[in-house]
C-alpha cells in the first residue's frame, strides 16, 4: 500500500517579484469571473526611509487546513478533505449558501459570480493526480510558491522548510492547522495572511443546529416507512399468492 501524502505550500516572500503570473496561470487553468481569483499576491510595504525602502509580495491561497473549519460549516458536505489533505469542493453538491465563505478566517473563499457556487484554491488537484504542480507553482518564476508532500522527506516543500525559521499563519484565536509554510520573519506577512476569530452567523447556527439534524432525522423516519411498507408489500404478496395457490 502506498504512503499517504500529506499536500501543502512552501511560501517564500523573499522570492516574489509580483509579476502576477501566478494569478494568470490560475485564472486560465480555472476560466475564473473577471476581478474574481482563487489566489492573490498581496503588497506589504514600502518600508523605510528613501533611499534604504524595501517592498514584499506576499503570495496567498486557499491553506487546506488540517482542521478546516469550512467543512464542518458546510451543510451539505459539498466541501470535503480528502484523505491527502487537499480541501476540495463539489460544485453539483453545493447550493451557494456562503457559510463556508463565512467560517473561514483567512478570507480565501468567494461565491463564484457565474456558477453561484462557492470556490477556492484547489490546489489543481487534477493536474497533482497526474503528477504535476499546481499551475500557480508551476509558472513561479521566482519560485517564490512551492507545492508538494510533507510526509516525503525529500520533496521540495520538506526540505525547502528543514533547517529554517517558518511562519504558519495562526492566532492565539485560531488555528486550524493551515498546511501552508512562510519562510519569512512573522512580521513580513503577518498582516495579510493572519486568519480573525470565526464569527457564526445567526443562518449558520440555524442550519448547523437545527435545520441539518431535522433534515436527516426526516430522511430516515422516510426510509424507514418505505422499508416498512416494502416489506409489508412483500408479506401481503406472499400471502395472495398462497391463498391463490392450487
Amino acid at each position: 500500500m502506498a504512503d499517504i501524502k500529506k499536500y501543502g505550500f512552501v511560501i517564500d516572500p523573499r522570492r516574489c517579484i509580483d509579476c502576477r503570473a501566478c494569478l494568470v496561470a490560475c485564472r486560465a487553468e480555472w476560466n475564473t469571473p473577471p476581478g474574481q481569483t482563487r489566489i492573490w499576491v498581496h503588497t506589504d510595504g514600502p518600508q523605510g526611509t528613501f533611499p534604504a525602502v524595501t517592498q514584499t509580495w506576499v503570495p496567498v491561497q486557499c491553506h487546506h487546513c488540517e482542521d478546516p473549519w469550512c467543512v464542518d460549516a458546510c451543510p451539505t458536505g459539498a466541501t470535503f478533505k480528502r484523505e491527502d489533505g487537499l480541501v476540495l469542493i463539489d460544485e453539483e453538491a453545493c447550493i451557494g449558501c456562503g457559510l463556508c465563505v463565512n467560517a473561514c478566517p483567512y478570507q480565501v473563499r468567494f461565491r463564484n459570480e457565474v456558477t453561484g457556487k462557492a470556490d477556492k484554491c484547489s490546489a489543481c488537484f487534477h493536474r497533482v493526480d497526474r503528477g504535476e504542480l499546481p499551475a500557480c507553482v508551476a509558472t513561479c518564476i521566482g519560485g517564490a510558491r512551492l507545492f508538494g508532500d510533507f510526509n516525503d522527506p525529500e520533496s521540495p516543500v520538506s526540505r525547502a522548510i528543514k533547517g529554517q525559521v517558518v511562519y504558519r499563519p495562526i492566532t492565539a484565536e485560531v488555528d486550524t492547522g493551515p498546511m501552508t509554510f512562510y519562510l519569512a520573519p512573522p512580521d513580513a506577512s503577518a498582516v495579510q495572511v493572519s486568519p480573525q476569530p470565526r464569527k457564526d452567523l445567526p443562518a449558520e447556527v440555524f442550519w448547523r443546529k437545527w435545520a441539518i439534524p431535522f433534515v436527516k432525522l426526516a430522511v430516515g423516519a422516510t426510509f424507514l416507512g418505505q422499508a416498512g411498507a416494502f416489506i409489508l408489500q412483500l408479506l401481503r404478496g406472499e400471502n395472495e399468492y398462497e391463498d391463490g395457490a392450487v
